[in-house]
């Protein structure tokens, strides 16, 4: 009497839906970064006040992304508004 494994079917569907993932993962393009920095941690980064770098995203001075109340600022983003705070805090609308 021979004995089969009833897990061999299905641990091989699990390697193929693995090589399947890989694939997938793969085409898809990576996002040069994900990090996402808070109005408090641009606060704290620059010498813009909280109520200067809201006012910037407001007028479209400092790109954001809302999420319910809280804005988000990519890390691209971040690293331009670090190196031209001045020009911000100053700018006139």
């Amino acid at each position: 009497m021979e004995f089969t494994n009833p897990f061999t079917p299905i641990l091989q569907e699990i390697r193929e839906l693995k090589k399947e993932v890989v694939e997938l993962r793969n085409r898809i393009p990576v996002e040069k970064s994900i990090r996402r920095y808070s109005i408090q941690e641009l606060e704290e980064n620059t010498p813009l006040s909280g109520q200067t770098i809201r006012a910037a995203i407001k007028d479209g001075r400092i790109h954001a992304e809302q999420f319910g109340r809280k804005y988000l600022i990519t890390a691209e983003e971040f690293d331009r508004v670090c190196v031209e705070a001045k020009s911000i805090k100053y700018q006139r609308q």
